[in-house]
C-alpha cells in the first residue's frame, strides 16, 4: 500500500498569485525544515542551492506571490559567491571537506582557482574563458544533481519550491519568493546552522578552536575601511552622510545594515560621523536619509576608483536598490521604526515606495 505523502504543497489557488496565507507560510517553513532534517546530503551542494534561492528571491522577486523564472546559471554565480570564502584553508591549513565523496565541483573549481593566488572571484570572472568554462560545467551539474534532489526526502517528492522551467532554468512556484522573502533571515539562519553542522560530521578532526567555523564559512569580510574612506569623503564633500556636518575622522558604514542582508557593493557604503553610525546601529535610516542615499546611488553607482566586489558584472546600483526594497518592504509589513538622528526613531511611511517602485530595473 502506497504511503501518504506528508508534504504541505501550497495550495494551488496561490496560481492567481496571491500573498500566502499566514497558515500558507507557516507550511512552507515546515518544509524548509524537513528538507534540512530529513533529506539525504552527500554533499553541500544543497545548502548552496537553497541559499542561492533565498538570496536570488530577495534581488529579483516581490512581494506579489508571482512565480519567479531563474536560470541555473545565476544560480551557480551566487553559489559561487557563497562557496569563494569557504575555498580557502581553514585557519590557513586545512581546505575542509564539504562531501562524502569528491567535493562538488564548483567548490573545487575554487579551491583551484584559489591555490594560484587570485584574490577574488572578480579576479577569478575577469579571467575570461576560464570563468566561462567553470560556469558551464558547474551549471550542467547543479541541474543534474542538487536542482532534481533538494524537493525529494527518501522515496518522498516535496515539490514546493519550484518547477523545471524552461531550458537552463527553472521557476520558483507561486507564493516561494514571497515566502523566502519574508523569512530570509530564519531561513538562511536554519541553512547556515545546517551547513555547519554537516562540515562538522564531514571533518571531525576540527577543534572548536580560536576561529569560529561558521564566520569563517558565512562571515564574507566586509570591505576595509582604509579601501573607500578618502573616496567616499570626496564624495560627500567632507560631510557625513546623515547629519551633514563636516567630518574628519568618519566611519564607512553599511546604508542597508550588514546583520540585514551582507551587502559590500559599493552604493550601499556611505562615510558617517563616528557617532551616527553608533545610534544608527542596525536600524534602517529614515527616508529622508533613503532619498539622499537613492539619488546619490543615480549619479554614482560606486564610489570613483573602487571596483565592484564579487558580483560580478552586474550593475551594483540595481542590485543595492533591490535590496533596499526588501528591507523596506519587511520594515513596511512589520511596522518598524526608522532611525532620524541620535535617538530619534519614527514610523516608517510610505514615501519608500515612490523611491524604490517596484519596476525597479
Amino acid at each position: 500500500m502506497k504511503s501518504r505523502s506528508r508534504a504541505h504543497p501550497l495550495p494551488t489557488h496561490l496560481d492567481l498569485f496571491a500573498v500566502p496565507s499566514a497558515e500558507e507560510q507557516l507550511r512552507f517553513l515546515q518544509n524548509v525544515q524537513r528538507i534540512l532534517t530529513e533529506g539525504q546530503f552527500v554533499s553541500s551542494y544543497k545548502y548552496a542551492l537553497l541559499h542561492a534561492l533565498t538570496d536570488l528571491a530577495v534581488l529579483q522577486g516581490d512581494d506579489s506571490g508571482r512565480p519567479l523564472t531563474l536560470s541555473i546559471r545565476e544560480i551557480v554565480e551566487r553559489m559561487a559567491e557563497l562557496y569563494w570564502p569557504q575555498a580557502a584553508p581553514f585557519d590557513g591549513t586545512t581546505v575542509l571537506r564539504q562531501s562524502t565523496a569528491d567535493p562538488p565541483a564548483l567548490l573545487e573549481d575554487l579551491q583551484a582557482a584559489r591555490e594560484e593566488q587570485l584574490g577574488s572571484l572578480s579576479d577569478l570572472s575577469a579571467a575570461g574563458a576560464r570563468w566561462r568554462r567553470i560556469l558551464y560545467r558547474s551549471t550542467r551539474n547543479v541541474g543534474r544533481e542538487p536542482i532534481p534532489r533538494l524537493q525529494r526526502i527518501g522515496r518522498e517528492e516535496l515539490p514546493f519550491l519550484y518547477d523545471r522551467g524552461p531550458a537552463g532554468h527553472i521557476t520558483l512556484k507561486p507564493g516561494v519568493a514571497f515566502c523566502l522573502r519574508v523569512f530570509r533571515g530564519l531561513i538562511t539562519e536554519l541553512v547556515q546552522s545546517a551547513w555547519v553542522r554537516f562540515i562538522r560530521r564531514r571533518n571531525p578532526e576540527l577543534e572548536p578552536g580560536p576561529k569560529d567555523l561558521s564566520a569563517f564559512l558565512f562571515g564574507t569580510p566586509r570591505r576595509a575601511s582604509a579601501e573607500v574612506r578618502e573616496e567616499l569623503w570626496e564624495l560627500q564633500k567632507g560631510r557625513c552622510f546623515y547629519c551633514q556636518r563636516p567630518v574628519r575622522d568618519g566611519e564607512v558604514d553599511h546604508f542597508i545594515p550588514w546583520s540585514l542582508y551582507p551587502n559590500d557593493l559599493p552604493p550601499n557604503l556611505v562615510l558617517a560621523d563616528p557617532t551616527c553610525n553608533l545610534q544608527k546601529s542596525d536600524m534602517l535610516a529614515a527616508e529622508r536619509h533613503l532619498e539622499r542615499w537613492n539619488e546619490r546611488v543615480a549619479l554614482h553607482p560606486a564610489p570613483a576608483g573602487v571596483t565592484t566586489t564579487d558580483e560580478g558584472s552586474r550593475d551594483p546600483g540595481t542590485l543595492c536598490r533591490r535590496v533596499a526594497r526588501w528591507a523596506y518592504s519587511a520594515a513596511s509589513r512589520g511596522g518598524s521604526l526608522v532611525w532620524v538622528s541620535g535617538s530619534r526613531l519614527e514610523p516608517l511611511g510610505d514615501k519608500w515606495r515612490v523611491l524604490l517602485p517596484e519596476s525597479n530595473p
